[in-house]
């Protein structure tokens, strides 16, 4: 049967689609527009994070690819090109990341740069020295929650004030989530008798701080420096001390170091890690990042030297 109108009838198929949208509640469309702003994050967890806040408001890019060192890493012709157009930088600060700070200008742009570290009492800063305390604080939910989350929110709605409102509405259900996940942890941490350890490198000290952990030596100081002969017999001697039951490493540093201390002390290692990224099993998002990083936690603390 032919109908009467088939231009008409054309309209009306192509316009069903949107009209399905709509009766579903769906504002937004499946992918973002060309005109869409580009907001650019130095890390995962934090890029992950902003994702959740901006839906189809903003598109969302993370420089750091999965198992790199921020410490170490360089932005590449490619990435720098593909960046003229972002409107928004958001990087940790505190030293972690400061190549992030150059980006705007290098490519090109007008764009602004957010530091989540700064106002922010960083723990271990060294004194008369600019931005250098621990930058880790995205590994303490809480103040995600509390300091980290209400700039992401402002910066985002910052570059896409139209959908200002709904991006508000999303801060307040991720601070509720943020809130859930901290209980959890909590839940599977304070049962233990176990508190001390040993990392890589101390990316964990926030996370510590807040679930009354004993980070009693890490391996590396510095990412990218090894230890010296001096400093692993002090880490020896500190961690029989404290009667340390494991020896934690990370995917993005070498473990040569960690390995030779967890051999010498007849210790089983226990991977941990404070960046995730696609394709990293189990840690994929911040909250399946932060539980993955919970249990590792709690199954080192508890196992018994081999």
């Amino acid at each position: 049967m032919t109908p009467r109108h088939p231009l008409l009838f054309t309209r009306l198929l192509l316009l069903l689609p949107l009209l399905w949208n709509v009766a579903c509640g769906q504002e937004e469309p499946r992918f973002p527009p060309a005109s869409t702003p580009v907001v650019v994050t130095s890390i995962f967890p934090v890029g992950d994070l902003t994702e959740r806040l901006a839906g189809q408001a903003a598109r969302v890019e993370v420089l750091l690819p999965p198992g790199a060192s921020p410490a170490t890493f360089e932005v590449t012709p490619r990435q720098l090109r593909d960046l003229s157009g972002a409107q928004l930088f958001i990087m940790v600060g505190g030293g972690m990341d400061e190549w992030v700070a150059s980006l705007p200008e290098a490519a090109g742009g007008m764009a602004s740069v957010v530091r989540l570290t700064e106002g922010i009492p960083l723990m271990h800063a060294r004194e008369g020295e600019e931005a250098s305390g621990n930058p880790h604080i995205w590994l303490d939910p809480v103040l995600v929650r509390d300091q980290v989350l209400p700039r992401l929110r402002d910066a985002v709605a910052g570059v896409a004030p139209d959908s200002a409102r709904v991006i508000a509405q999303r801060a307040e259900v991720l601070a509720d989530s943020l809130t859930a996940l901290h209980q959890q942890i909590q839940g599977i941490l304070e049962p233990l008798d176990r508190r001390s350890y040993v990392a890589t490198h101390p990316a964990w000290t926030y996370y510590a701080a807040r679930y009354d952990l004993r980070e009693v030596g890490v391996v590396h100081s510095h990412p990218g420096e090894e230890p010296s002969s001096r400093e692993m017999a002090g880490l020896l001697e500190t961690a029989r001390e404290h009667q340390v039951h494991c020896v934690f490493t990370e995917p993005q540093l070498g473990d040569v170091a960690a390995r030779a201390l967890a051999t010498e002390l007849s210790l089983p290692t226990c991977m941990v890690d404070p960046l995730g990224g696609p394709g990293q099993e189990g840690r994929e998002g911040y909250f399946q990042l932060l539980r993955f990083n919970t249990h590792q936690f709690a199954q080192g603390l508890q196992r018994e030297p081999s």
